[in-house]
C-alpha cells in the first residue's frame, strides 16, 4: 500500500513533539500502523559526542527524559513477564475491558427501558394494535444467530477497519460530525463514540483521544454561541455529550464512592418531612388538622402561595426544616469538596477547558461567571442527576427513594445548583429564604471549581500512548453491525462537510466503502471484534536509533537506555532468576542486585529454553559489550551506575505492583455494581415483555367482547427483586408496581397486579371515544397549581380569564381554550397531544409558550393526570 506523506517514516521527531505543547487539533501524528524493524546498533561510527559537546543541553536533557520514559513504559507493560506484577496487570486489563463492555451494554439497556416507557403509555391509552405489541415483544428479545448476509465481506471489513482506525486516532472527524447531526441522531452516535470507538474507559490513549474530541467540540461551541448567557445552557449536542461522558465507568465509580453514603443517610430518614413550599405545607397542615378532627377555621382552602407563606403556623413549620436542609446540603458539600482528588481526570480536564475557553473568548468575564459555567457542567450534568435519581446511578438499590427523602434530595440539588449559577427566585420564591446558605458558601465553592481545573494536560503522554499502541499490539473494537452501519450512513450523509479537501483520507475510504448498508433487525444485530489498522503502512524503528538526528541524543544515550530496559524486562521475565537466596520479591531482588555482575542476567536468559528470552538475552549481551567498548560502562566496577539504575526501576515496579493490586480490588467492586444494575435493567425489560404479551392477549379478547367495561389490571410475575419498577414521579403511561399492597393480601404469592392509570371511560366501545369535559379552570387556580409559571395577562383582568380543557382518549389529545368570560369565542385555541408533552418533558423542555401565558410542562402533566386520567 502507498505510504501517506503524513505517515511516520522514523521516530526521530517524537521527542521534539513531546516537549512542545500541542493544540487540540493535532493530538498526535502517529496515524500509521507500526511495522517493527530492527536496525543494527553495532556501528561505532554512529557514536556522537559526549553530553558536554551537545550545543543545547536543556533540549537534549528533555528529549533524553522523554525517550527514557518510553523505555520505562515498555519495561512496565511487558506482556510477556510472568512475575506478580505482570499477572496483576493482566487481571487489571481484563477487568477494565469487562467494565467497559458492561457499561456499554447497560447504556443500551437504559435506552431500551426509556423507550419502552413511552410505548407502554401508548398501550395504556389504547392507541396500539395487537400486532404492534407483538412486534415490541420481538424487539425486546435477544439477538439470534445472525445471517451471513448482514455481514460485510472481507474487503469491506478491511475498509471498515481503516475507517474506524482513522476516526479513533483523528478525533477531529467525530468532533465535526457531532455538530452536524440532529438531536434525534445524537443519542445513537454518542453511544457509538463513548462506548465503542473510545469504549476502553480505563485505557489512557482512548480516554485522551476522546477528551481531545471534547476540546474541539467545546471550542466550536464557544465560537458559534453569540450570547454569553447562552453558553452550555441549552439542550445541545455538546450538553448531551458531557452528560453521556459522566455515565462512563470512572464517573459512576466516583459518584458511588463519594455520594452513596450521604444519600443513604437521607433515605433512611424516610419519615422526616422537609417540604419548604408554603402552599404544600399549608395543605399538609390542613390535612393533619382534619385527620385529628380539629377545626381548620383559621386556615381556609384556596389561598395563594403568598398567603400561605404568611401564615404563622406555616412559618413556624418551615423554619426548622430550612435549618435541616442547610445541614444536609453542607454535608454533601463537605464530602464533595473533601474528595476533589477522587474526581476523574477527564471530568476535571473538561472543567479546565471550559475555564480556558471562557477566559479566552470573554476576557472581561468575572471569576464568578467563569465558575458558573464550570458548575453548570459539574453539578447540573454530573452531580445533581445522581442526587435526585440515585437509583438510576446505582448509588442505592433500584427502589426509588420514598416521597420525603426524594423531596429532600431535590432541595439539596437545588441548593448546589444555586451555588453554581446566580439563582433566580422568580419561579420558586420560597427558595429565597435559603439565600444566606448560598452567600456563605459562594467563595468556598468557587475555589473548589478553580481547584478542579488544576490538572495537567495529556498531550505529551498521548504522543507516547499512540506510539506504544502502534508498536506493541493490535487495536480491537467490539462493535455491533448497526453501530457500524449507522456511523457509515452519518458519514456519507455529511461527507461534503467532513471532507472538503480533495485528497482527504476519510473521503478516500468512504469512496471505497460506497453507500451504507441498511440497518439490520434488532434480533440480528450481532457484535463483531474489528481489528483496526490504517490504510497507510508505516515503519517505525524499534530501537529508536533514528533519534540521534541533529545531535539531539547520542547513540550512547539510546544504547544505554535500551540496555537498561531490556535488562529490566529479563529480570521480570525470569522470576526464578538465581541472583541470591533472598531475591523472592522486588525489594529483595533490588538488594541482591547490588553486587551482581550484570553479564550474568543476559547469560542466563541466553541459555534458557524460552526462545523469546534467548533472543533478548543475546541482544542484551551484545549491547553490554558495545557499551563497554564505547567506554559508557566500566567492567571493573561491575557496571555500578547501570546496576543502580536497574535497581531503581525495579523499586518503582514494586510500588507499581501494590498500586495495581489496589486498583484491581477497587474495580472489582465497580464491576459487581455494574452487574447488579444490569440485572435490574434486565428485570425491567422482562417485566415489560410479560406485560406486553398479556396486554396483547387481552386486547384481542376485548375486541371480541362488546360492552366490556374499562381495562382490567393485567397480572404479571413480579420478577423485579429491587422493588418499584418505575420512578416515583412517573407520568401517566408507566406501569405502577403495586407489590407492597399485594404483599399484604397475598403473602407467599409471586404474582402482583400493577394498576394502570387510565382515563375513566363509559361502558362500551363507542363510549370509550367520548371526550371528557370540557372542564373550566380559572387563571387563579392554574397559578395556584403552578401550571402557569408566568402570565402576560394584566392582574386586573385575570379574574375574567378562564381556561377550558377537554380530553379525547381515542386521540390522546387535549383541547385547550383560553377565554374571557364576556366573550363567546376563545381568544386562544390549541390542541395538545399527550405524547408531545411527555416527549418535551423527557427532553428537559420546561416551558410551553401559549402567547398570553407560559405553562410549566411538568406541572401541566401532573395537573392533567389528576384532573383527567384518574377521574
Amino acid at each position: 500500500m502507498p505510504k501517506a506523506n503524513s505517515a511516520i517514516k522514523s521516530t526521530s521527531d517524537i521527542p521534539a513533539r513531546m516537549t512542545e505543547r500541542r493544540g487540540a487539533d493535532k493530538p498526535a501524528s502517529l496515524t500509521g500502523r507500526a511495522s517493527m524493524k530492527h536496525s543494527s546498533s553495532t556501528t561505532s561510527g554512529m557514536a556522537r559526542d559526549s553530553v558536554s559537546d551537545v550545543p543545547d543541553n536543556r533540549s537534549r536533557s528533555s528529549q533524553r527524559h522523554s525517550v527514557s520514559a518510553f523505555f520505562s513504559m515498555v519495561a512496565e507493560q511487558d506482556e510477556e513477564a510472568q512475575d506478580e506484577l505482570g499477572q496483576a496487570q493482566r487481571v487489571l486489563r481484563e477487568l477494565k475491558a469487562k467494565i467497559s463492555l458492561q457499561s456499554k451494554i447497560n447504556y443500551s439497556l437504559e435506552k431500551d427501558v426509556r423507550w419502552m416507557d413511552g410505548r407502554i403509555a401508548s398501550i395504556i391509552h389504547d392507541r396500539m394494535a395487537a400486532e404492534d405489541m407483538k412486534d415490541l415483544v420481538s424487539q425486546l428479545d435477544g439477538t439470534s444467530i445472525t445471517s451471513i448476509d448482514y455481514f460485510p465481506d472481507k474487503k469491506k471489513m478491511d475498509y471498515y477497519s481503516n475507517l474506524l482506525f482513522l476516526l479513533q486516532s483523528e478525533p477531529r472527524h467525530i468532533a465535526t460530525l457531532t455538530r452536524l447531526v440532529t438531536l434525534s441522531e445524537m443519542d445513537t452516535l454518542l453511544q457509538t463514540v463513548m462506548f465503542t470507538i473510545y469504549g476502553n474507559q480505563y485505557e489512557s490513549r482512548e480516554e485522551h483521544l476522546l477528551l481531545t474530541m471534547f476540546q474541539l467540540v467545546l471550542a466550536a461551541q464557544f465560537e458559534t454561541t453569540q450570547e454569553f448567557g447562552n453558553l452550555l445552557r441549552a439542550n445541545t449536542p455538546v450538553s448531551r455529550m458531557m452528560t453521556t461522558y459522566t455515565r462512563r465507568g470512572p464517573g459512576q465509580a466516583y459518584l458511588k464512592q463519594v455520594l452513596a453514603s450521604e444519600i443513604d443517610h437521607v433515605i433512611t430518614e424516610d419519615k422526616q418531612n422537609l417540604e419548604l413550599n408554603p402552599l404544600k405545607v399549608y395543605e399538609e397542615l390542613i390535612q393533619e388538622l382534619e385527620d385529628k378532627g380539629e377545626s381548620t377555621g383559621n386556615m381556609p382552602r384556596g389561598v395563594t402561595s403568598e398567603e400561605a407563606a404568611g401564615h404563622p403556623l406555616v412559618i413556624k413549620t418551615i423554619e426548622p426544616r430550612m435549618k435541616a436542609i442547610e445541614r444536609i446540603a453542607n454535608r454533601f458539600l463537605d464530602v464533595i469538596i473533601g474528595n476533589i482528588s477522587q474526581v476523574p481526570y477527564g471530568i476535571r480536564w473538561i472543567c479546565k477547558q471550559i475555564r480556558s475557553l471562557t477566559k479566552r473568548k470573554y476576557p472581561q468575564a468575572t471569576d464568578a461567571s467563569v465558575c458558573s459555567f464550570i458548575g453548570g457542567f459539574f453539578f447540573l450534568r454530573f452531580i445533581n442527576p445522581a442526587i435526585v435519581t440515585p437509583q438510576a446511578y446505582m448509588l442505592i438499590k433500584a427502589t426509588a427513594p420514598a416521597k420525603n427523602p426524594r423531596r429532600t434530595l431535590t432541595f439539596v440539588a437545588k441548593l448546589l445548583q444555586n451555588l453554581a449559577n446566580k439563582p433566580s427566585y422568580s419561579k420558586e420564591a420560597y427558595m429565597k429564604s435559603l439565600a444566606p446558605f448560598v452567600m456563605a458558601n459562594q467563595a468556598r465553592i468557587n475555589k473548589f471549581f478553580n481547584d478542579l481545573c488544576e490538572v495537567s494536560d495529556f498531550y505529551d503522554s498521548l504522543e507516547m500512548d499512540q506510539y506504544m499502541a502502534l508498536t506493541k499490539r493490535e487495536i480491537t473494537l467490539n462493535i455491533t453491525l448497526n453501530e457500524l452501519y449507522n456511523t457509515h450512513a452519518l458519514l456519507i450523509q455529511h461527507r461534503d462537510a467532513l471532507t472538503p479537501e480533495k485528497d482527504s483520507k476519510l473521503g478516500d475510504i468512504l469512496k471505497k466503502l460506497g453507500d451504507a448498508p441498511s440497518l439490520v433487525p434488532r434480533n440480528e444485530n450481532a457484535s463483531l471484534d474489528l481489528k483496526l489498522f490504517p490504510e497507510w503502512e508505516t515503519h517505525i524503528v524499534s530501537d529508536l536509533s533514528g533519534l540521534n538526528a541533529d545531535n539531539a541524543l547520542t547513540h550512547h544515550d539510546l544504547l544505554y537506555m535500551e540496555t537498561k530496559s531490556v535488562l529490566v524486562q529479563l529480570i521480570r521475565s525470569m522470576p526464578t532468576l538465581s541472583l541470591s537466596p533472598e531475591s523472592t520479591n522486588y525489594q529483595g531482588r533490588t538488594h541482591s542486585l547490588s553486587g551482581v555482575d550484570l553479564h550474568m542476567i543476559p547469560e542466563q536468559a541466553a541459555t534458557s529454553k524460552d526462545p523469546v528470552l534467548v533472543r533478548k538475552g543475546i541482544k542484551a549481551r551484545e549491547m553490554l559489550r558495545e557499551l563497554e567498548s564505547l567506554g559508557v560502562v566500566d567492567l571493573t566496577d561491575k557496571h555500578n551506575q547501570l546496576t543502580e539504575e536497574v535497581m531503581r526501576e525495579l523499586a518503582h515496579l514494586g510500588s507499581l505492583q501494590q498500586k495495581t493490586t489496589r486498583e484491581v480490588e477497587s474495580l472489582k467492586q465497580v464491576y459487581q455494581t455494574i452487574l447488579g444494575h444490569n440485572e435490574y435493567l434486565q428485570s425491567q425489560l422482562d417485566t415489560y415483555k410479560e406485560y406486553l404479551n398479556n396486554a396483547r392477549i387481552q386486547h384481542q379478547s376485548a375486541a371480541n367482547k362488546k360492552g366490556k367495561k374499562g381495562l382490567t389490571p393485567i397480572a404479571i410475575r413480579n420478577q423485579n427483586n429491587y422493588g418499584d419498577s418505575t420512578p416515583q414521579n412517573s407520568p401517566i403511561g408507566y406501569i405502577i408496581n403495586s407489590a407492597n399492597s399485594v404483599a399484604n393480601s397475598q403473602k407467599g404469592s409471586n404474582v402482583s397486579s400493577p394498576t394502570v392509570a387510565k382515563a375513566k371511560r363509559g361502558g362500551n366501545a363507542s363510549q370509550q371515544s367520548t371526550k371528557l369535559g370540557p372542564y373550566e379552570f380559572s387563571h387563579r387556580e392554574l397559578e395556584r397549581e403552578q401550571v402557569i409559571c408566568e402570565s402576560k395577562v394584566p392582574v386586573s383582568r385575570q379574574d375574567k380569564v378562564e381556561f377550558w380543557l377537554d380530553y379525547s382518549p381515542s386521540h390522546g389529545s387535549f383541547n385547550f381554550d383560553m377565554r374571557l368570560k364576556d366573550r363567546p369565542n376563545p381568544i386562544l385555541h390549541m390542541n395538545i397531544r399527550w405524547d408531545d408533552l411527555l416527549s418535551r418533558s423527557k427532553e428537559n423542555v420546561q416551558v410551553l409558550d401559549l402567547e398570553y401565558v407560559y405553562l410549566d410542562i411538568n406541572r401541566l402533566i401532573s395537573f392533567l393526570e389528576k384532573k383527567f386520567m384518574r377521574r
